[in-house]
């Protein structure tokens, strides 16, 4: 039963950030919410509390270098309450690799291979230069850049961690 409220809870996000490139607040604090009473009635509490806890973290750092929004901070974290510690770091796992897929599916898409070689080199020249903060134009929020839904990368690659 657990299961089937993760993959509607992913199927929310994944529309939410399709149509309005927004994850509803209410769907990430009520995953999280969700997951730590679930996980507290079934002793993986603390699981569920480290992986919130890490994803959070690991979100905030991706979310100050411009590389994803707040939305994306908080289901990661929300991610981690419902899914446990193990289960969790299998589906970040997996999500990376479905939203590098996706990315190069769109780069491809939009005849923007050596725009995007040229962007990357420049985040790089930032971070060494500028430190650990947001490139000046290279960034989630920019529009013109092409961008992809990551909640729908993180449902693919969550269904695909819970169902090896």
């Amino acid at each position: 039963m657990w299961n089937l409220i993760i993959v509607a809870f992913l199927i929310a996000v994944a529309v939410s950030d399709i149509w309005r490139r927004k994850i509803p607040k209410i769907l990430t604090v009520g995953g999280f919410l969700g997951g730590l009473i679930f996980h507290t009635f079934h002793g993986n509490q603390l699981s569920a509390l480290g992986a919130a806890g890490l994803g959070f973290v690991l979100g905030l750092a991706l979310f100050a270098l411009g590389a994803i929004g707040g939305g994306d901070v908080k289901l990661i974290a929300s991610l981690g309450a419902m899914l446990g510690f193990g289960l969790w770091a299998r589906a970040m796992e997996m999500t990376i690799y479905v939203a590098a897929g996706m990315a190069i599916i769109q780069v491809i898409r939009h005849r923007a291979v050596r725009q995007t070689v040229r962007n990357m080199a420049a985040i790089l020249a930032g971070l060494f230069t500028n430190g650990w903060r947001t490139h000046p134009t290279i960034h989630v929020n920019n529009p013109s850049l092409i961008r992809s839904p990551f909640g729908l990368a993180a449902a693919i690659g969550t269904v695909i961690a819970m169902w090896p």
